[in-house]
């Protein structure tokens, strides 16, 4: 018999977190994390809760915190309030309901923003067959926003059945404990071998490298040598230009398991104008993080032939039912995927978590210990490794509780839809 869900309540949480280093790519520094939480609540009064992962700038993505707020506070979240779930992905179809004449969002998210510029509002009636299509077309604007909300709305669906969301919805053998894996961003060298050998002191055996033009080679030679057996992988974070393949080609001779988005381009039409010469002369698996946003860019990519890895962040791909998606097709199409995650909090970070127990990841994942980054998580269960591995459990829902007292702590504001 199939579950319903009625929603009572829509809470949105703008929070800040102080982080306790700075955080530098090739992209930007980040010192100072803010987040959105949703907390979507049933009529049996179980809460689920869901991250927006944007960032207040966009450097990782097009779509910013401010973005995502925008499209939650004027549309999809006062929608919501009132539904009922007839199925775990009902949201999709209520969400292609939503009319957009009648929902008549001011400012410069929400709908209006699809309306044609000659918009008459007597003929609204003319509009209603491109109502779902312009709905899906919004979603996909706001893969991060959705996100945050679809995974509440799981959460809120399966915790109050008493079953585990990702364990219930996510197929394949999964692990009982999972190993770390440390992502190092920009830094001088010296610096660099001082912190990796702290997390391999602590039994961390994969080591991420953020690079950049310049030093890219200089620095993962310096780890090579000093660690000649760790598992290694590197990030670009799209920042070669063609002026610089000598450097990427220089990379084959240090083993890495994963380099990703090496290339300025982005896409897959800009990969395919690519000379394929250049393809055949890097040996190093090529993977791919924002450049790949849905399963369409998946497999526009994979047919672009570059693609080896992806790189699986369930923000940046709009959700668990893409995310899925997404998986489902690497498997099928021998793609490795293994499972990243940003800098965020434990609300999104435990479903990564979860998600890298699968036992057919390429390697382990983007998970180290969350007081690394923070002094508070805002959920109960702490994700602290030992000996470089984390025991992982599938509890009801997200699989840990919020503790409400540090959300409100690192609450900017809240609003509430009911």
């Amino acid at each position: 018999m199939t579950h319903e869900m009625t929603i009572t309540k829509i809470t949105l949480w703008h929070i800040g977190l102080p982080m306790r280093f700075t955080f530098r790519t090739s992209q930007g520094t980040l010192s100072h994390r803010e987040s959105l939480i949703v907390g979507v609540t049933t009529s049996s009064g179980y809460s689920g809760y869901g991250e927006v992962v944007a960032f207040t700038e966009p450097f990782y993505t097009a779509e910013t915190l401010a973005k995502s707020k925008d499209i939650l506070l004027t549309t999809w979240l006062p929608f919501f309030v009132g539904k009922t779930l007839s199925g775990p992905w009902a949201m999709y179809e209520l969400i292609r309901q939503l009319n957009p004449v009648e929902q008549n969002v001011a400012g410069t998210g929400g709908y209006d923003a699809l309306r044609p510029a000659d918009y008459d509002e007597s003929r609204a009636a003319d509009y209603d067959e491109f109502q779902p299509i312009e709905c899906d077309r919004l979603r996909s604007q706001y893969p991060m926003a959705w996100a945050g909300l679809e995974n509440a709305l799981l959460h809120a669906y399966y915790g109050e059945q008493g079953l585990s969301t990702i364990g219930t919805l996510v197929a394949g053998k999964k692990r009982r404990a999972i190993e770390s894996g440390v992502v190092l961003g920009d830094m001088p060298i010296p610096e660099l071998l001082k912190v990796a050998a702290a997390h391999v002191a602590k039994g961390c055996k994969r080591i991420k490298l953020k690079l950049k033009p310049g030093d890219a080679v200089e620095r993962v030679a310096a780890m090579r040598t000093a660690y000649p057996d760790i598992i290694l992988a590197g990030d670009a974070n799209c920042s070669f230009d063609t002026t610089r393949l000598d450097e990427i080609i220089a990379l084959n001779a240090y083993n890495l398991r994963s380099l990703e988005e090496p290339f300025t381009s982005k896409g897959a039409a800009q990969y395919k104008a690519l000379p394929q010469t250049l393809r055949k002369a890097i040996k190093t698996p090529l993977c791919f993080d924002e450049s790949v946003q849905s399963l369409a860019d998946l497999k526009d990519m994979h047919e672009s032939g570059w693609m080896d890895l992806l790189n699986i962040k369930v923000g940046r791909l709009g959700g668990l039912r893409e995310t899925i998606d997404c998986i489902n097709y690497c498997r099928a199409h021998n793609i490795g995927f293994w499972i990243g995650s940003m800098v965020e909090s434990g609300v999104s970070k435990y479903m990564h978590v979860q998600l890298a127990t699968l036992a057919d990841t390429w390697m382990a994942g983007d998970l180290s210990d969350m007081s690394r980054y923070f002094d508070a998580d805002i959920i109960t269960t702490p994700i602290e490794f030992s000996e470089g591995k984390l025991a992982v459990d599938f509890k009801p829902g997200l699989g840990t509780a919020i503790n409400e007292a540090i959300l409100n702590e690192y609450t900017l504001d809240r609003v509430v839809f009911e």
